[in-house]
């Protein structure tokens, strides 16, 4: 992996990069990714890239491996219980991420975005749990420095968001709701691994059987009965991406230290409301946060960065998490549109047959999804 430093105080991130295609209007989509799997699980998308005129750049976030740890004050901030220093540790999150973006337009030399926001340029994508530290870069962007989105802006048009939990987006749990991590009938040291084939299987969810995309259960009708909740029967389902990783695979793509030491910590402590906050904050020009940062302005989001489109793209066959989130989010969207709510634009992408880990298992359908939600 390769190494860059992004700020004075000598921050680093580890990162892989699939190099630029021959063109001059590739776009560098720039990946973050989830818990425990680090970037490189998306080491299958590097081969192909160029096919879809992309260039791929995964990073490894802060106290993952090869990235500068959390200090002890960080870890302090993330394990205590004062609203404002979660949001304050969340902004210092989003700005490592705007200073990595700046230091790709500058090191890597990548073309600037075409005028309609279709061709070179970037785009800047979170998977999974990454979402928390990808939504935390847009929604912050009125407290960073003005030459900071000065110099993205020029490039950045487009904002995936990619097979999010609702949890990651504040939302409470719903009636019935389940999660391997927090089952006492699993003993504590086997549920990392109950998690990952939990987490990476392939579910038949019952509403994709007896319904289409375009007529699925309206908001009153929505509940967990749409859903395969528990992980399926090996022998009824496609095995689950955690069972075809070779050995060699599964050591290059995980690191399960930062669990203990931090983001376990930082979801023990950290609020629904902060989390809601932030989507507010991630897809609202006029939103008005009640909580404060170290950096708070009287610069709106509506100015900074407003040619930024967002794409949500997920897996019919992923985790019930990751449906009940689009479920919640679609529904928001559509009252804050009927409310006449200044917003950024946003279109799911739903993908048919495909799990958590896209990006894995089908690289290639995964780069012309993500090449289409760039070009659309």
């Amino acid at each position: 992996m390769q190494t860059g430093q992004i700020d004075q105080s000598g921050t680093k991130f580890a990162y892989i990069d699939s190099g630029a295609p021959s063109s001059d209007t590739y776009t560098t989509l720039v990946c973050i990714h989830g818990h425990t799997y680090h970037a490189q699980n998306f080491s299958r998308l590097v081969s192909d890239a160029h096919k879809y005129n992309l260039r791929i750049i995964a990073l490894n976030r802060r106290d993952y491996v090869g990235s500068t740890p959390f200090s002890q004050t960080e870890l302090e901030a993330v394990n205590g219980k004062n609203a404002n220093a979660h949001v304050n540790f969340l902004r210092a999150r989003g700005l490592e991420i705007a200073r990595f973006l700046i230091y790709v337009i500058s090191e890597k030399k990548i073309p600037r975005a075409s005028p309609d926001g279709t061709a070179g340029g970037l785009a800047l994508m979170g998977w999974s749990l990454g979402n928390v530290t990808a939504m935390a870069f847009l929604r912050h962007l009125d407290s960073y420095p003005s030459d900071v989105v000065d110099a993205i802006e020029p490039y950045l048009r487009t904002f995936f968001i990619y097979e999010t939990g609702y949890s990651s987006l504040g939302y409470p749990s719903p009636e019935g709701a389940y999660h391997p991590l927090s089952d006492a009938s699993i003993p504590e040291r086997m549920r990392g691994i109950v998690f990952g084939t939990w987490v990476s299987s392939y579910y038949a969810h019952p509403v994709y059987a007896t319904a289409s995309p375009e007529d699925l259960p309206q908001n009153e009708d929505r509940n967990m009965a749409a859903f395969q909740i528990l992980t399926p029967e090996r022998e009824t389902a496609r095995p689950c991406t955690l069972d075809t990783l070779k050995p060699d695979e599964l050591t290059a793509c995980v690191d399960a230290a930062p669990a203990a030491r931090s983001e376990q910590p930082f979801w023990n402590s950290v609020s629904a409301e902060t989390m809601y906050d932030q989507t507010c904050g991630t897809l609202l020009l006029d939103h008005q946060s009640n909580f404060k940062t170290d950096s708070d302005t009287e610069i709106g989001l509506e100015s900074l960065l407003p040619k930024i489109k967002v794409r949500n793209v997920y897996g019919f066959a992923s985790v019930w998490s990751v449906q009940w989130g689009i479920w919640e989010l679609e529904k928001d969207y559509k009252r804050w549109e009927a409310e006449g709510l200044k917003v950024r634009p946003l279109r799911f992408i739903p993908v048919a047959g495909a799990n958590h880990f896209l990006h894995w298992d089908d690289a290639n359908l995964f780069l012309r999804t993500f090449a289409g939600g760039i070009r659309s």
